[in-house]
Protein backbone atom coordinates (compact mmCIF):
# COMPACT_ATOMS: atom_id res chain seq x y z
CA UNK A 1 0.00 0.00 0.00
CA UNK A 2 0.92 3.34 -0.65
CA UNK A 3 1.78 5.56 2.20
CA UNK A 4 0.81 9.64 0.99
CA UNK A 5 1.99 12.59 2.63
CA UNK A 6 0.30 14.76 5.12
CA UNK A 7 -3.10 16.24 3.17
CA UNK A 8 -3.41 13.85 0.63
CA UNK A 9 -6.32 11.33 0.77
CA UNK A 10 -5.90 7.91 1.45
CA UNK A 11 -8.48 5.68 0.04
CA UNK A 12 -7.45 2.32 1.67
CA UNK A 13 -10.06 0.24 4.14
CA UNK A 14 -10.04 1.45 7.47
CA UNK A 15 -7.75 -0.30 10.19
CA UNK A 16 -10.20 0.81 13.19
CA UNK A 17 -13.39 1.61 13.35
CA UNK A 18 -15.56 3.15 16.37
CA UNK A 19 -19.11 3.13 15.52
CA UNK A 20 -21.78 4.73 17.58
CA UNK A 21 -19.36 4.83 20.62
CA UNK A 22 -21.33 6.82 23.46
CA UNK A 23 -20.50 7.12 27.93
CA UNK A 24 -22.25 8.65 30.61
CA UNK A 25 -21.09 9.07 34.28
CA UNK A 26 -23.63 9.86 36.78
CA UNK A 27 -26.69 10.08 33.85
CA UNK A 28 -24.69 12.69 32.36
CA UNK A 29 -23.61 11.90 29.00
CA UNK A 30 -20.15 13.03 27.85
CA UNK A 31 -20.15 10.87 24.82
CA UNK A 32 -22.61 11.21 22.22
CA UNK A 33 -22.71 8.73 19.12
CA UNK A 34 -19.15 9.62 18.26
CA UNK A 35 -17.97 7.64 14.92
CA UNK A 36 -14.28 7.34 14.60
CA UNK A 37 -12.25 5.84 11.36
CA UNK A 38 -8.73 5.85 10.53
CA UNK A 39 -6.49 3.79 7.93
CA UNK A 40 -3.11 2.74 7.93
CA UNK A 41 -0.18 5.02 7.42
CA UNK A 42 -3.20 8.14 8.22
CA UNK A 43 -2.74 10.74 11.00
CA UNK A 44 -6.13 11.58 12.32
CA UNK A 45 -6.48 15.03 14.54
CA UNK A 46 -8.81 15.17 17.40
CA UNK A 47 -9.58 18.15 18.20
CA UNK A 48 -11.96 19.79 20.53
CA UNK A 49 -11.60 22.39 23.98
CA UNK A 50 -10.85 20.38 27.00
CA UNK A 51 -13.87 18.88 28.54
CA UNK A 52 -14.84 17.97 24.80
CA UNK A 53 -14.82 14.43 24.83
CA UNK A 54 -11.24 13.53 23.62
CA UNK A 55 -10.02 11.37 26.59
CA UNK A 56 -12.81 9.89 27.51
CA UNK A 57 -13.02 8.32 23.61
CA UNK A 58 -9.24 7.59 23.61
CA UNK A 59 -9.71 5.38 27.11
CA UNK A 60 -12.63 3.78 25.60
CA UNK A 61 -10.23 3.13 22.69
CA UNK A 62 -6.94 2.36 25.29
CA UNK A 63 -9.12 -0.70 27.58
CA UNK A 64 -9.11 1.57 30.13
CA UNK A 65 -13.01 2.16 30.34
CA UNK A 66 -15.65 0.85 28.88
CA UNK A 67 -18.72 2.31 26.47
CA UNK A 68 -22.13 2.20 27.34
CA UNK A 69 -23.00 1.57 23.95
CA UNK A 70 -21.52 1.21 20.50
CA UNK A 71 -18.49 -0.97 18.48
CA UNK A 72 -15.01 -1.15 18.05
CA UNK A 73 -13.60 -2.37 14.87
CA UNK A 74 -10.58 -4.10 13.64
CA UNK A 75 -9.92 -4.76 10.26
CA UNK A 76 -13.81 -5.22 10.09
CA UNK A 77 -14.08 -7.45 13.11
CA UNK A 78 -15.52 -6.51 16.17
CA UNK A 79 -13.52 -6.14 19.43
CA UNK A 80 -14.03 -5.56 22.86
CA UNK A 81 -11.58 -4.56 25.20
CA UNK A 82 -11.54 -5.02 28.68
CA UNK A 83 -8.56 -3.49 30.01
CA UNK A 84 -5.61 -1.68 28.49
CA UNK A 85 -3.67 -5.32 28.12
CA UNK A 86 -6.62 -6.07 25.51
CA UNK A 87 -5.78 -3.21 23.74
CA UNK A 88 -2.08 -3.54 23.94
CA UNK A 89 -2.63 -7.39 22.19
CA UNK A 90 -4.22 -5.96 19.28
CA UNK A 91 -0.78 -3.63 18.66
CA UNK A 92 -2.61 -0.24 20.08
CA UNK A 93 -0.51 1.92 22.24
CA UNK A 94 -1.27 5.01 23.96
CA UNK A 95 0.88 8.17 25.18
CA UNK A 96 -0.38 9.91 27.78
CA UNK A 97 -0.06 13.75 28.78
CA UNK A 98 0.98 12.20 32.04
CA UNK A 99 4.00 10.17 31.69
CA UNK A 100 4.11 6.19 32.90
CA UNK A 101 7.98 5.89 32.70
CA UNK A 102 9.96 4.17 35.84
CA UNK A 103 12.03 7.28 37.01
CA UNK A 104 14.13 5.31 39.17
CA UNK A 105 14.97 3.02 36.09
CA UNK A 106 17.29 3.49 33.51
CA UNK A 107 16.42 4.97 29.71
CA UNK A 108 17.10 1.48 28.61
CA UNK A 109 15.49 -0.26 31.23
CA UNK A 110 12.65 1.94 30.52
CA UNK A 111 12.55 1.15 26.70
CA UNK A 112 12.97 -2.62 27.08
CA UNK A 113 10.49 -2.82 30.01
CA UNK A 114 7.59 -4.59 28.33
CA UNK A 115 9.99 -6.86 26.55
CA UNK A 116 11.95 -8.36 30.06
CA UNK A 117 8.97 -8.10 32.53
CA UNK A 118 7.89 -11.81 32.02
CA UNK A 119 11.20 -13.03 31.27
CA UNK A 120 12.91 -15.84 33.18
CA UNK A 121 16.80 -15.52 33.82
CA UNK A 122 19.57 -13.56 33.18
CA UNK A 123 19.36 -10.64 30.86
CA UNK A 124 21.87 -9.63 29.05
CA UNK A 125 22.71 -5.87 30.25
CA UNK A 126 25.35 -4.87 27.56
CA UNK A 127 23.27 -6.57 24.83
CA UNK A 128 20.07 -4.32 26.27
CA UNK A 129 21.88 -1.03 26.53
CA UNK A 130 23.81 -1.33 22.89
CA UNK A 131 20.44 -2.16 21.76
CA UNK A 132 19.05 0.48 23.10
CA UNK A 133 21.60 3.01 22.21
CA UNK A 134 20.98 2.20 18.54
CA UNK A 135 17.17 2.15 18.34
CA UNK A 136 17.58 5.89 20.03
CA UNK A 137 19.95 6.97 17.58
CA UNK A 138 18.17 5.50 14.88
CA UNK A 139 14.82 8.32 16.12
CA UNK A 140 17.40 11.38 16.33
CA UNK A 141 17.61 10.87 19.82
CA UNK A 142 20.73 10.87 21.97
CA UNK A 143 20.04 9.96 25.24
CA UNK A 144 22.31 8.46 27.68
CA UNK A 145 21.24 4.74 28.09
CA UNK A 146 22.25 4.30 31.41
CA UNK A 147 21.21 7.30 33.09
CA UNK A 148 18.28 7.07 35.41
CA UNK A 149 14.76 8.70 33.91
CA UNK A 150 14.62 11.25 36.63
CA UNK A 151 17.30 13.09 35.65
CA UNK A 152 16.01 13.62 32.47
CA UNK A 153 14.30 16.97 31.50
CA UNK A 154 10.69 16.66 31.06
CA UNK A 155 10.98 16.95 26.83
CA UNK A 156 13.34 14.72 27.16
CA UNK A 157 10.96 11.83 29.14
CA UNK A 158 8.46 12.60 26.78
CA UNK A 159 10.23 11.95 23.74
CA UNK A 160 11.54 8.41 25.52
CA UNK A 161 7.86 7.85 26.21
CA UNK A 162 6.99 7.91 22.14
CA UNK A 163 10.47 6.32 21.46
CA UNK A 164 9.28 3.01 24.29
CA UNK A 165 5.87 3.42 22.48
CA UNK A 166 7.21 2.64 18.90
CA UNK A 167 9.70 -0.24 20.09
CA UNK A 168 6.28 -1.72 21.13
CA UNK A 169 5.60 -1.90 17.03
CA UNK A 170 1.95 -0.69 17.63
CA UNK A 171 -0.33 -0.76 14.39
CA UNK A 172 -2.47 1.70 15.96
CA UNK A 173 -1.08 5.06 18.22
CA UNK A 174 -2.78 7.39 20.42
CA UNK A 175 -0.44 10.70 20.84
CA UNK A 176 -2.39 12.25 23.83
CA UNK A 177 -1.00 15.89 23.58
CA UNK A 178 2.70 14.51 22.77
CA UNK A 179 4.28 18.25 22.27
CA UNK A 180 2.46 19.77 25.14
CA UNK A 181 6.10 19.66 27.11
CA UNK A 182 8.18 20.42 24.23
CA UNK A 183 9.63 23.11 22.24
CA UNK A 184 11.90 24.16 19.37
CA UNK A 185 13.81 21.70 17.63
CA UNK A 186 12.52 18.73 19.98
CA UNK A 187 8.92 19.20 18.36
CA UNK A 188 10.39 19.10 14.55
CA UNK A 189 12.00 15.96 15.75
CA UNK A 190 8.64 14.38 17.05
CA UNK A 191 6.68 15.35 14.21
CA UNK A 192 9.60 13.76 12.00
CA UNK A 193 8.95 10.58 14.24
CA UNK A 194 5.13 10.79 13.17
CA UNK A 195 6.21 11.40 9.43
CA UNK A 196 8.31 7.96 9.73
CA UNK A 197 5.56 5.90 11.77
CA UNK A 198 2.78 6.86 8.57
CA UNK A 199 5.59 6.09 6.22
CA UNK A 200 5.44 2.34 8.03
CA UNK A 201 1.60 1.96 7.69
CA UNK A 202 0.76 3.03 11.80
CA UNK A 203 -2.41 4.71 11.92
CA UNK A 204 -2.31 7.40 14.52
CA UNK A 205 -4.78 9.47 16.33
CA UNK A 206 -3.16 13.11 17.45
CA UNK A 207 -4.56 15.13 20.19
CA UNK A 208 -2.88 18.54 20.24
CA UNK A 209 -4.05 22.09 20.44
CA UNK A 210 -1.61 23.39 18.72
CA UNK A 211 -3.14 24.07 15.47
CA UNK A 212 0.19 24.52 13.40
CA UNK A 213 1.18 21.28 14.16
CA UNK A 214 -2.08 19.73 13.14
CA UNK A 215 -1.97 21.28 9.74
CA UNK A 216 1.34 20.05 9.26
CA UNK A 217 1.27 16.37 10.07
CA UNK A 218 -2.64 15.40 9.68
CA UNK A 219 -4.39 13.57 7.01
CA UNK A 220 -7.87 13.99 8.80
CA UNK A 221 -9.72 15.58 11.39
CA UNK A 222 -12.34 14.82 13.88
CA UNK A 223 -14.15 17.31 16.11
CA UNK A 224 -15.74 17.32 19.17
CA UNK A 225 -17.76 19.81 21.51
CA UNK A 226 -19.65 18.60 25.00
CA UNK A 227 -19.50 15.33 23.66
CA UNK A 228 -21.01 15.69 20.40
CA UNK A 229 -18.94 15.32 17.20
CA UNK A 230 -19.37 18.20 15.49
CA UNK A 231 -18.06 17.98 12.15
CA UNK A 232 -14.59 15.45 10.47
CA UNK A 233 -13.08 15.51 7.01
CA UNK A 234 -9.56 16.28 5.36
CA UNK A 235 -7.31 18.57 6.46
CA UNK A 236 -6.89 20.12 3.02
CA UNK A 237 -10.68 21.20 2.74
CA UNK A 238 -10.65 23.52 6.04
CA UNK A 239 -8.66 25.92 7.46
CA UNK A 240 -7.48 27.34 10.82
CA UNK A 241 -10.29 29.43 11.63
CA UNK A 242 -13.01 27.22 10.37
CA UNK A 243 -11.57 24.33 12.54
CA UNK A 244 -11.44 26.92 15.55
CA UNK A 245 -15.00 28.11 14.77
CA UNK A 246 -16.05 24.00 15.16
CA UNK A 247 -14.31 23.36 18.25
CA UNK A 248 -15.09 26.49 20.46
CA UNK A 249 -18.81 27.17 18.72
CA UNK A 250 -18.07 31.03 18.39
CA UNK A 251 -15.54 33.49 17.02
CA UNK A 252 -12.53 33.95 19.56
CA UNK A 253 -12.47 37.40 20.81
CA UNK A 254 -9.18 39.00 21.09
CA UNK A 255 -7.71 42.32 21.99
CA UNK A 256 -6.36 44.39 18.92
CA UNK A 257 -3.12 44.99 19.49
CA UNK A 258 -2.59 48.60 18.88
CA UNK A 259 -5.16 49.19 21.48
CA UNK A 260 -2.96 47.02 24.25
CA UNK A 261 0.94 48.20 23.49
CA UNK A 262 2.16 51.22 24.72
CA UNK A 263 5.15 52.28 26.13
CA UNK A 264 5.80 51.67 29.96
CA UNK A 265 7.79 54.09 31.94
CA UNK A 266 7.72 53.15 35.93
CA UNK A 267 9.71 50.36 36.66
CA UNK A 268 8.36 47.50 38.75
CA UNK A 269 11.29 44.76 38.90
CA UNK A 270 15.35 45.33 37.86
CA UNK A 271 17.87 42.40 37.78
CA UNK A 272 21.33 42.97 37.61
CA UNK A 273 23.64 40.78 37.35
CA UNK A 274 21.84 37.75 39.33
CA UNK A 275 23.90 34.76 38.48
CA UNK A 276 23.81 31.02 39.41
CA UNK A 277 26.79 29.48 38.58
CA UNK A 278 26.89 27.17 35.82
CA UNK A 279 23.01 27.85 34.91
CA UNK A 280 22.75 31.76 34.63
CA UNK A 281 25.42 34.35 34.31
CA UNK A 282 25.03 38.08 34.76
CA UNK A 283 21.15 38.55 33.72
CA UNK A 284 20.13 41.81 33.35
CA UNK A 285 16.70 43.34 32.74
CA UNK A 286 13.87 45.59 33.19
CA UNK A 287 10.62 44.97 34.17
CA UNK A 288 7.78 47.87 33.72
CA UNK A 289 4.06 48.72 34.84
CA UNK A 290 1.56 47.43 32.28
CA UNK A 291 4.08 45.46 30.60
CA UNK A 292 4.22 41.89 29.41
CA UNK A 293 7.83 40.66 29.03
CA UNK A 294 8.71 38.18 27.07
CA UNK A 295 11.09 35.29 27.58
CA UNK A 296 12.16 32.94 24.83
CA UNK A 297 14.68 30.48 23.95
CA UNK A 298 15.53 26.99 23.12
CA UNK A 299 15.66 24.01 25.83
CA UNK A 300 18.09 23.89 28.50
CA UNK A 301 18.72 28.00 27.67
CA UNK A 302 18.10 28.93 31.64
CA UNK A 303 14.60 30.76 31.01
CA UNK A 304 12.63 28.53 33.99
CA UNK A 305 15.88 28.96 36.01
CA UNK A 306 15.82 32.22 36.06
CA UNK A 307 12.04 32.51 37.15
CA UNK A 308 12.43 30.27 39.45
CA UNK A 309 15.74 31.88 40.58
CA UNK A 310 13.85 35.23 40.76
CA UNK A 311 10.91 33.69 42.83
CA UNK A 312 13.49 32.12 45.23
CA UNK A 313 12.81 28.59 44.39
CA UNK A 314 16.77 28.15 43.68
CA UNK A 315 19.78 29.95 45.19
CA UNK A 316 21.71 32.37 43.35
CA UNK A 317 25.57 33.02 43.57
CA UNK A 318 25.09 36.51 42.78
CA UNK A 319 23.60 40.03 41.83
CA UNK A 320 20.83 41.92 42.81
CA UNK A 321 17.25 42.65 42.88
CA UNK A 322 15.25 46.49 42.64
CA UNK A 323 11.10 46.53 43.57
CA UNK A 324 10.54 49.72 42.40
CA UNK A 325 13.78 50.73 42.89
CA UNK A 326 14.39 49.76 45.83
CA UNK A 327 16.56 46.38 46.67
CA UNK A 328 15.70 43.57 48.16
CA UNK A 329 16.37 40.24 48.83
CA UNK A 330 14.32 37.32 48.09
CA UNK A 331 15.35 33.66 49.94
CA UNK A 332 12.87 31.93 49.87
CA UNK A 333 9.58 31.67 47.57
CA UNK A 334 7.45 33.34 50.85
CA UNK A 335 9.65 36.45 50.91
CA UNK A 336 9.48 36.79 46.60
CA UNK A 337 5.71 36.82 47.12
CA UNK A 338 5.44 39.19 50.39
CA UNK A 339 7.67 41.21 48.00
CA UNK A 340 4.83 41.24 45.21
CA UNK A 341 6.13 38.35 42.85
CA UNK A 342 4.47 35.47 42.11
CA UNK A 343 4.95 32.12 39.74
CA UNK A 344 3.12 30.28 37.75
CA UNK A 345 5.24 27.20 37.20
CA UNK A 346 5.63 25.25 34.30
CA UNK A 347 4.66 22.00 35.61
CA UNK A 348 0.73 23.72 37.10
CA UNK A 349 -0.33 19.91 38.10
CA UNK A 350 2.52 19.00 39.98
CA UNK A 351 3.94 22.73 41.31
CA UNK A 352 1.34 25.20 41.40
CA UNK A 353 -1.70 23.21 42.39
CA UNK A 354 -3.29 21.06 45.48
CA UNK A 355 -4.50 18.52 43.28
CA UNK A 356 -5.92 16.86 46.63
CA UNK A 357 -7.69 19.88 47.38
CA UNK A 358 -10.73 21.45 46.84
CA UNK A 359 -10.88 24.59 44.32
CA UNK A 360 -11.93 26.80 47.11
CA UNK A 361 -8.78 25.77 49.38
CA UNK A 362 -6.51 26.07 46.54
CA UNK A 363 -7.78 29.83 45.66
CA UNK A 364 -7.06 31.03 49.17
CA UNK A 365 -3.95 28.96 50.19
CA UNK A 366 -1.14 31.22 48.69
CA UNK A 367 -2.45 34.07 50.97
CA UNK A 368 -3.28 32.17 53.94
CA UNK A 369 0.20 30.67 53.93
CA UNK A 370 1.28 34.70 54.09
CA UNK A 371 -0.61 35.27 57.77
CA UNK A 372 -0.59 33.66 60.83
CA UNK A 373 -4.56 32.84 61.36
CA UNK A 374 -5.33 30.71 63.95
CA UNK A 375 -9.11 30.75 62.39
CA UNK A 376 -10.42 30.94 58.83
CA UNK A 377 -13.15 32.93 57.93
CA UNK A 378 -14.86 30.22 55.51
CA UNK A 379 -17.71 32.29 54.25
CA UNK A 380 -15.45 35.30 53.35
CA UNK A 381 -13.24 32.40 51.66
CA UNK A 382 -15.94 31.14 49.80
CA UNK A 383 -17.26 34.75 48.81
CA UNK A 384 -13.69 35.29 47.40
CA UNK A 385 -13.27 32.05 45.42
CA UNK A 386 -17.03 32.50 44.17
CA UNK A 387 -15.87 36.18 42.28
CA UNK A 388 -12.72 34.76 40.86
CA UNK A 389 -14.83 31.61 39.36
CA UNK A 390 -16.69 34.16 37.96
CA UNK A 391 -14.05 37.10 36.85
CA UNK A 392 -11.87 34.24 35.49
CA UNK A 393 -14.75 32.09 33.97
CA UNK A 394 -13.80 28.83 35.33
CA UNK A 395 -15.74 25.83 34.42
CA UNK A 396 -16.80 23.94 37.81
CA UNK A 397 -19.73 22.15 39.22
CA UNK A 398 -19.08 23.69 42.98
CA UNK A 399 -16.50 25.24 44.46
CA UNK A 400 -15.68 22.19 46.43
CA UNK A 401 -14.95 20.39 43.72
CA UNK A 402 -11.18 18.61 43.61
CA UNK A 403 -9.23 21.26 41.74
CA UNK A 404 -7.28 17.69 39.95
CA UNK A 405 -10.61 16.88 38.50
CA UNK A 406 -10.88 20.00 36.12
CA UNK A 407 -9.33 20.65 32.41
CA UNK A 408 -6.05 21.68 32.06
CA UNK A 409 -7.56 25.57 30.89
CA UNK A 410 -9.72 25.82 33.89
CA UNK A 411 -6.73 24.34 36.49
CA UNK A 412 -4.44 27.05 34.96
CA UNK A 413 -7.10 29.99 35.88
CA UNK A 414 -7.29 28.54 39.35
CA UNK A 415 -3.53 28.70 39.74
CA UNK A 416 -3.75 32.62 38.06
CA UNK A 417 -7.06 33.28 41.01
CA UNK A 418 -4.48 31.66 43.19
CA UNK A 419 -1.70 34.36 42.88
CA UNK A 420 -4.44 37.27 42.29
CA UNK A 421 -5.63 36.64 45.66
CA UNK A 422 -2.22 37.33 47.35
CA UNK A 423 -2.39 40.51 45.55
CA UNK A 424 1.11 40.50 43.97
CA UNK A 425 2.16 42.99 41.13
CA UNK A 426 4.42 41.28 39.50
CA UNK A 427 3.81 37.66 37.67
CA UNK A 428 5.92 35.47 35.59
CA UNK A 429 4.15 32.93 33.60
CA UNK A 430 6.17 29.48 32.25
CA UNK A 431 4.41 28.24 29.81
CA UNK A 432 1.07 29.37 30.89
CA UNK A 433 -0.95 27.71 27.59
CA UNK A 434 0.97 24.43 27.73
CA UNK A 435 -1.88 21.81 26.90
CA UNK A 436 -4.56 24.19 26.74
CA UNK A 437 -7.46 24.48 24.10
CA UNK A 438 -7.71 27.28 21.76
CA UNK A 439 -10.69 29.03 23.21
CA UNK A 440 -8.95 29.00 27.12
CA UNK A 441 -5.67 29.88 25.66
CA UNK A 442 -7.67 33.16 24.18
CA UNK A 443 -9.27 34.04 27.51
CA UNK A 444 -5.90 33.62 29.69
CA UNK A 445 -4.32 36.05 26.59
CA UNK A 446 -7.21 38.60 27.57
CA UNK A 447 -6.48 37.90 30.83
CA UNK A 448 -2.95 39.29 31.05
CA UNK A 449 -3.67 42.35 29.01
CA UNK A 450 -6.87 43.13 31.25
CA UNK A 451 -3.94 42.94 34.43
CA UNK A 452 -1.54 44.77 32.90
CA UNK A 453 -4.11 47.81 32.13
CA UNK A 454 -5.11 47.78 35.83
CA UNK A 455 -1.14 48.26 36.44
CA UNK A 456 0.84 44.41 36.76
CA UNK A 457 3.92 43.44 35.38
CA UNK A 458 4.23 40.13 33.30
CA UNK A 459 6.76 37.70 32.44
CA UNK A 460 5.85 35.34 29.74
CA UNK A 461 7.88 32.44 29.13
CA UNK A 462 6.93 30.62 26.06
CA UNK A 463 8.29 28.22 23.60
CA UNK A 464 5.26 29.19 21.61
CA UNK A 465 6.61 32.20 19.44
CA UNK A 466 3.91 33.19 17.81
CA UNK A 467 2.34 33.24 21.47
CA UNK A 468 5.45 35.83 22.23
CA UNK A 469 4.84 37.70 19.29
CA UNK A 470 1.32 38.22 19.72
CA UNK A 471 1.85 38.89 23.73
CA UNK A 472 4.94 40.69 24.20
CA UNK A 473 5.82 44.26 24.48
CA UNK A 474 9.15 43.12 24.59
CA UNK A 475 11.10 40.43 24.08
CA UNK A 476 14.42 38.83 25.68
CA UNK A 477 16.32 35.92 23.64
CA UNK A 478 18.07 33.89 26.33
CA UNK A 479 21.00 31.58 25.58
CA UNK A 480 22.95 29.24 27.05
CA UNK A 481 22.03 30.63 31.02
CA UNK A 482 22.96 33.93 29.33
CA UNK A 483 20.50 37.08 27.33
CA UNK A 484 21.77 36.91 24.05
CA UNK A 485 19.66 39.65 22.57
CA UNK A 486 16.48 42.03 23.31
CA UNK A 487 13.82 42.77 20.61
CA UNK A 488 10.97 45.43 20.62
CA UNK A 489 7.58 43.76 19.66
CA UNK A 490 7.89 46.10 16.54
CA UNK A 491 10.90 44.48 14.78
CA UNK A 492 10.33 41.20 16.34
CA UNK A 493 10.55 37.84 13.98
CA UNK A 494 10.39 34.42 14.59
CA UNK A 495 13.71 33.92 12.56
CA UNK A 496 15.43 36.99 14.70
CA UNK A 497 14.60 34.91 18.07
CA UNK A 498 15.40 31.89 16.83
CA UNK A 499 19.13 33.45 15.28
CA UNK A 500 19.44 34.88 18.94
CA UNK A 501 18.01 31.45 20.68
CA UNK A 502 20.88 29.51 18.63
CA UNK A 503 23.77 31.90 20.27
CA UNK A 504 23.63 33.74 16.82
CA UNK A 505 24.39 37.81 16.65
Amino acid sequence: MEILNSGEKISSPPLLEMRGISKSYSGVKVLNNINLKIRPGEVLALVGENGAGKSTLIKILAGVIQADSGEILINDKTVKFNSPLDAEKHEIVTVHQELSLFPYLSVAENLFYNRYQKRAGFIEWRKMRKEAEKFLQDLGLFLPVEKAVSTLSIAEQQMLEIARALYQKARIMILDEPTAVLGGEDVNRLLNMVSFLKKKGVAIIFISHRLKEIFEIADRYLVLKDGEQIDDGWISETNPDDLISKMVGREIQQVEPQSFFKEHKEELLRVEGLTRNGVLNNINFSLYKGEILGIAGLRGAGRTELARAIFGADPIDSGKLYIKGEEIRITSPTSAIKSGIGLVPEDRKGQGLFKNLSVLHNISIAKMSLKKMKWIKRKNERTVAKNYVEKLKIKLPHLDVLVGSLSGGNQQKVVLAKWLETGVFILFLDEPTRGIDVGSKSQIYNLMRELCQAGMGIVLISSELPEILENCNRILVMHNGEISGELNRADATEEKIMKYAVGGV
